[in-house]
């Protein structure tokens, strides 16, 4: 050994650089949420929103709601009545699901089930907690809340579901394929937002496909095996005894309930392609009319797969026969031009009135589940776009230079001009391949008149 210098074992020194590339990584081994500050926007009303307001503003936007205290001044019984005396007495005997552990784990065999009074015994002093879809009973005591009670939402709300705990719990960072709204009725939640369109970084590493949820660990998040997660930005929200909150189909969610009691519901709902509006007459956008959860009916067992087809369609109103298989086509690579005489015999089973033209009233009516069972591989193929890839987004930082385009009066076209001019967005050039077709002859589009109850949000 040379004197003045000392060798340093290549263990210890790799083990240096280690601690060194982690002590950079903001949020490293730290609860979710602490690789950065999160972002504000996400906007809070004091009411809930009438239907046409919630359709036209959050779900065809696809953004989160905060609805202060509306459970105070709303007609949802179970709100005033839920206390533990009173679910011990009327529903007692009901069987209920138990999770054990507040940390949410999707392992085989974390359910089990117990009477609603043994649960009021321990869930205080043990480690579990109760979710479970609510018991015709038990609607007696629910109503819907205003927002869903036309337009189409209230005829697939696919379940209503209780979570019931000493507050402690933590989910999985996960996504669902439903809307729903989340309504408190005791407690504080935290919940952490993130928005669909940063798919591509939330799912990079970790992702569980079946189940749609992350491997990560929220408490102490490992950022040299979910490196992308340093780069999501977030919205940060808590929600306290009555208040719901809407989180939109796939924005990804991590629910953390604070220390006490901790009961809550929530609506799940099938993400509404078209919202019609002759179905809300009479419905007051400012009064919450009493609407028995119980009057609602029980969702159709093709209720998901009917649901998650339309989604295909967005806002276009209606289709000739000669233009379904191409926008199909064009929509999903997976779909080839063998697929096209199926296509068409699909539209033939779904167009009811034989006219040659598809409207949202057939698709939302006629029984799907046949036309599914004839051909499940191409059917397969539609859901699994909508599912995995329809929100894969490419714009994970700042969005590029709009296109700018200038009126020509003289041919009807549009040509470059500066800043001044309309300025094109993503929407109006996915708009525009439609109206193509649509000049083609070949699609029918027109814009569902949105009905203004002079209603401010």
């Amino acid at each position: 050994m040379r004197s003045g210098y000392i060798m340093v074992p290549a263990a210890i020194l790799a083990l240096t650089m280690l601690e060194s590339l982690t002590a950079e990584l903001r949020g490293h081994m730290k609860p979710l949420g602490s690789h950065q500050d999160p972002m504000g926007g996400i906007p809070v009303t004091g009411k809930f929103p009438s239907p046409w307001v919630f359709y036209q503003e959050f779900i065809m936007a696809g953004k989160p709601l905060v609805m202060k205290k509306v459970l105070e001044k709303d007609d949802i019984p179970a709100y005033h009545l839920w206390t533990d005396k009173y679910l011990r007495q009327h529903f007692g005997e009901t069987e209920v699901e138990v999770e054990k552990g507040k940390k949410e784990e999707r392992a085989e065999g974390g359910l089990k089930n117990m009477t609603m009074s043994k649960f009021l015994h321990l869930y205080q002093t043990e480690d579990i907690y109760q979710v479970f879809d609510i018991t015709p009973d038990m609607k007696k005591d629910l109503n819907l809340p205003l927002s869903l009670q036309c337009g189409g939402f209230q005829n697939f709300i696919q379940t209503v579901v209780l979570w019931f705990s000493s507050g402690g719990t933590k989910s999985h960072l996960h996504r669902d394929m439903l809307d729903n709204i989340n309504c408190l009725l005791d407690g504080k939640k935290e919940i952490i937002f993130i928005d669909k369109k940063y798919k591509d970084l939330v799912m990079a590493d970790g992702w569980m496909h079946e189940g749609g949820y992350s491997s990560v660990d929220v408490e102490s998040v490992d950022m040299t095996k979910f490196p992308q997660l340093q780069h999501v930005p977030y919205n940060r929200l808590t929600i306290s005894k009555g208040d719901c909150v809407f989180i939109p189909y796939k924005w990804f969610h991590f629910v953390d309930s604070k220390p006490g009691r901790n009961l809550a519901i929530n609506f799940w709902f099938h993400h509404l392609p078209w919202f019609n509006s002759s179905d809300c007459n009479g419905v007051d956008p400012f009064q919450n009319s009493s609407v028995p959860l119980s009057s609602v009916k029980e969702p159709n067992s093709d209720s998901e797969i009917r649901m998650l087809f339309l989604q295909l369609f967005g806002d276009i109103m209606s289709f000739y026969k000669r233009s379904f298989g191409d926008y199909v086509q064009q929509k999903i690579p997976s779909v080839t031009q063998k697929d096209r005489e199926n296509l068409n015999e699909i539209f033939l089973l779904l167009d009811t009135n034989n006219n040659n033209v598809l409207t949202w009233d057939e698709l939302l009516t006629v029984e799907i589940m046949p036309v599914y069972e004839k051909f499940p591989e191409l059917f397969e193929r539609i859901v699994s776009y909508i599912v995995d890839d329809e929100d894969s987004s490419s714009v994970i930082s700042d969005d590029p230079e709009p296109i700018v385009l200038e009126e020509d009066n003289s041919e009807g076209q549009r040509s470059p001009k500066d800043q001044s001019s309309v300025t094109k967005t993503p929407d109006d050039l996915e708009k525009e391949k439609l109206i193509k077709l649509a000049d083609d002859g070949n699609l029918v589009m027109e814009e569902e008149p949105f009905k203004n109850p002079h209603e401010e949000l």
